[in-house]
C-alpha cells in the first residue's frame, strides 16, 4: 500500500526526541499504552496536515479526513475524531478558526424561511471553537444528529461576524446600524441588548438580508466571516 506521508530524517529524529523523554528520564514503562498512542497519533496527524496544506496554508479537510485516516491507520472514524480531540487538549496547535470557518462557508447553505445557515464542520476542534464562541455571546446551535453539520440562526451568525470585527470604528458604526435597523422594525429601543445583538435580532420580524446588506460596506475585508456572510446572502 503506498504510504500516505514520509517523515524526512530530520522529521524521524524530532519525533524520537521527543519519545525518548517518555521513556529515558528514569521513567522507563510509566507511560501507558494510551499515551503512547496519542503521540504517535500527534507525529502522524500533524506531518498529515502540514503536507497536505493549501497554498494558502490552510487545512484541506478533504486530506485530513476522519473516513481516510481511519483507512490509513485501521481504526474506526469515531476513533480518529476522539483522537483529534485528545491531540489538541494534550498537544495544543494555535489556528485561526476565523479563517477555516470563512473557507467552509464556501459550501454553506442559507434558508431564508427558517432564516438558519447550514454549514459542514469536519474537524472537531474547530466545530468545538465555534459554538464555544457562539455561546460565549449568548447565542447557541442546533444539534444535529451529524456531529460534523453545524446549524446557526443567521441573527447569531450576524452577532459573531460583530464580535470579530477587529476595526472598532467599523465595529461600533457596524453596531448602531444594526441597533437602528431594529428601532425602525420594532418602533422602540425597548429589548434591544448590545451585549446580545442574535437574541434582540430574534424578537423582531425582520429580514437579516437587508441588516447585512445595509451594513456590508462596514465590514473590513479582514473579517473573514462578515465577507463570507456577504458572499452567502448573495450580496456580492
Amino acid at each position: 500500500m503506498k504510504q500516505l506521508i514520509t517523515f524526512t530524517v530530520q522529521e524521524k529524529a524530532d519525533c524520537f526526541e521527543q519519545i525518548s523523554k517518555i521513556f529515558y528520564n528514569t521513567n522507563f514503562g510509566q507511560a501507558s499504552k494510551t499515551e503512547v498512542e496519542l503521540l504517535m497519533f500527534k507525529f502522524y496527524f500533524e506531518k498529515l496536515v502540514k503536507s497536505s496544506q493549501t497554498s494558502t496554508g490552510n487545512i484541506d479537510y478533504n486530506a485530513c479526513s476522519d473516513y481516510k485516516i481511519s483507512k490509513k491507520l485501521g481504526i474506526t472514524q469515531q476513533r480518529v475524531r476522539n483522537m483529534k480531540i485528545r491531540k489538541q487538549l494534550v498537544y495544543p496547535v494555535d489556528y485561526d478558526w476565523q479563517k477555516e470557518l470563512s473557507i467552509l462557508m464556501d459550501n454553506a447553505r442559507y434558508d431564508e424561511k427558517l432564516s438558519k445557515i447550514t454549514v459542514s464542520i469536519p474537524d472537531p476542534n474547530l466545530f468545538y471553537d465555534i459554538q464555544n464562541f457562539i455561546e460565549e455571546l449568548g447565542g447557541y446551535i442546533d444539534i444535529q444528529l451529524n456531529s460534523k453539520i453545524l446549524q446557526i440562526r443567521a441573527e447569531y451568525f450576524l452577532a459573531l461576524v460583530v464580535a470579530v470585527e477587529k476595526n472598532q470604528k467599523n465595529q461600533k458604526n457596524i453596531e448602531k446600524r444594526i441597533k437602528k435597523e431594529f428601532i425602525e422594525y420594532n418602533k422602540s429601543e425597548k429589548g434591544y441588548d448590545s451585549k446580545n445583538i442574535g437574541k434582540s435580532l430574534l424578537e423582531i420580524t425582520t429580514n437579516v438580508t437587508s441588516i447585512v446588506a445595509s451594513i456590508s460596506e462596514i465590514i473590513s475585508p479582514s473579517n473573514f466571516l462578515g465577507v463570507s456572510l456577504i458572499k452567502l446572502l448573495g450580496l456580492k
